[in-house]
């Protein structure tokens, strides 16, 4: 997988596609979920997991304390979501919020929702102006990770702000992405321009 890459409602996995690298990120030591089924525990791709240590790490020393709350889901289990929410809320609303199946980041393996603790129990409430959420936004890209759904960017990535997704680009385009204050679907929207004119083609799935 190239952490690059963009994946969106264009550009689409296949539904046969699996990350050969998954790794769990936490094997219930937190109690946040009690995972009855193995299968549910947070995994993200092996390759990006020092990074997000790092990020842990750090946040830790500023008295933020965060995990992977959600990371991997299959094609199958995207499918589950999106059919399940469709009959909760109708397939309009279902579109800004949850991603069709293929279309998830989270099938890639390089996206995680993120959860924190507060008064010593974790939590997923999360929230745009909690301090957790807003030393991410000034600091996550200097460990390669985007806010991938930002406030103001609706119209360009078709989802509501997720002040909780994250998604590894690495440490390059995350530093540029933040700078310029963009998102994954501008930057390629740039460089295919700049492609087109000299007959190459982007890093995506189209």
């Amino acid at each position: 997988m190239d952490f690059t890459i963009l994946i969106n409602k264009e550009n689409l996995l296949a539904s046969s596609f699996v990350p050969t690298d998954l790794i769990t990120t936490d094997d219930n030591e937190n109690n946040f979920h009690n995972y009855a089924d193995p299968n549910g525990k947070p995994m993200i791709s092996e390759y990006i997991y020092p990074f997000f240590l790092k990020m842990q790490e750090e946040a830790s020393l500023n008295g933020i304390y965060i995990i992977v709350d959600s990371g991997y889901r299959s094609y199958q289990y995207q499918q589950v979501i999106w059919d399940n929410s469709v009959a909760k809320r109708g397939i309009e609303e279902t579109k800004k919020l949850v991603a069709p199946p293929g279309s998830s980041e989270h099938q890639s393996g390089l996206a995680f929702d993120i959860a924190y603790m507060r008064n010593g129990v974790y939590s997923d409430n999360v929230k745009s102006d909690d301090i957790e959420i807003k030393w991410l936004i000034n600091n996550a890209h200097r460990f390669g990770f985007i806010l991938r759904y930002p406030k103001g960017k609706e119209n360009i990535t078709g989802y509501k702000f997720e002040p909780w997704h994250y998604r590894f680009v690495g440490l390059e385009l995350a530093a540029l992405l933040h700078q310029e204050e963009i998102t994954l679907e501008e930057y390629y929207e740039r460089i295919k321009s700049e492609n087109n004119a000299y007959g190459n083609k982007p890093n995506c799935l189209e």
